[in-house]
């Protein structure tokens, strides 16, 4: 079971760094990938007699709870860039960027070990609010795994973020949703050069924005409108006292979407989205308020 998860920003790509901040994490299951290379001899023989080392990398998927202390360093490997402004509480915003920064993560696992990942990367990041508390899920892509001594781990005391912190704005109507799920994909390339059996960089390649979300409607008549065509602008926010995560899409449409009657007049819809670029803004920007200038 893992006890903690440090992070830090990395200088130069799949260079170790220390841990500036500890998310207390539920699991993670980073591991290292390799391809074996094999193949047969010269001579006639049914038997495989020779082996090669391949490519080498780490994959991955980090859960946690939803903190607005324990997510800035995921937003920025997973966007790219930021931008802070304010002196406490202070507000980061997330926008898309062509290149990503890459992470160390530090594992630590019980008493035992820290696993240490290098040149880690988010490659999906989802959120997923139910009844209960709201998670985030990081889908990683490192370069290389090693093991160290366990940390001492220091955690920020923010309460983490729960289904009744959230709220949907479709346009100008704010609605709190039965559940909601924001998927944001990069499609990371795995590049790896003549020379070095492990990655070389990571390239952001089609960056996508989904959802999903199920809502109580008012009338029939709503519920046609939510099925036209013409794109919406999106906001949805976990917000908790004096911090804050907020998702502002400018313009998303439906992709899908059906309809239950629960009771006599309830209509409960349940929609599925992508979000889309706009003129004046990408398909996502993250707007973090919360006590930490390092975000």
């Amino acid at each position: 079971m893992p006890r903690y998860l440090g992070v830090g920003k990395e200088s130069t790509y799949g260079t170790a760094t220390a841990a500036t901040v500890w998310y207390d994490i539920i699991r993670e299951n980073m591991a290292a990938k390799r391809t074996t290379i094999l193949d047969r001899d010269t001579v006639a023989d049914r038997q495989l007699s020779k082996v090669a080392r391949g490519e080498e990398y780490v994959e991955g998927e980090i859960e946690m709870y939803l903190n607005s202390q324990q997510i800035g360093h995921l937003l920025l490997s997973c966007l790219g860039n930021v931008v802070t402004t304010g002196t406490g509480p202070y507000t980061h915003i997330f926008s898309v960027a062509d290149s990503l920064p890459s992470l160390t993560l530090r594992s630590g696992l019980d008493n035992v070990k820290e696993k240490i990942v290098m040149g880690a990367v988010v490659d999906t990041l989802e959120i997923v609010a139910e009844v209960g508390k709201a998670r985030a899920r990081a889908g990683i892509i490192g370069r290389q795994l090693m093991f160290g001594d366990v940390g001492s781990p220091s955690f920020t005391e923010k309460e983490d973020f729960t289904h009744g912190d959230v709220t949907i704005t479709i346009g100008d109507t704010t609605k709190r949703p039965r559940r909601m799920m924001l998927r944001i994909g990069n499609n990371l390339e795995r590049v790896h050069v003549l020379g070095d059996y492990y990655l070389s960089k990571l390239k952001p390649k089609k960056f996508e924005v989904t959802g999903s979300f199920e809502l109580d409607l008012e009338s029939e008549a709503e519920y046609q409108d939510f099925l036209s065509l013409t794109p919406r602008s999106l906001n949805i926010k976990f917000e908790k006292d004096d911090h804050k995560i907020e998702f502002d899409i400018e313009r998303f449409v439906y992709t899908d979407a059906k309809v239950e009657v629960r009771g006599r007049e309830l209509l409960v819809a349940s929609f599925e989205f992508v979000a889309l670029k706009s003129d004046l803004q990408d398909a996502v920007k993250i707007i973090l308020v919360n006590d930490d200038e390092g975000y």
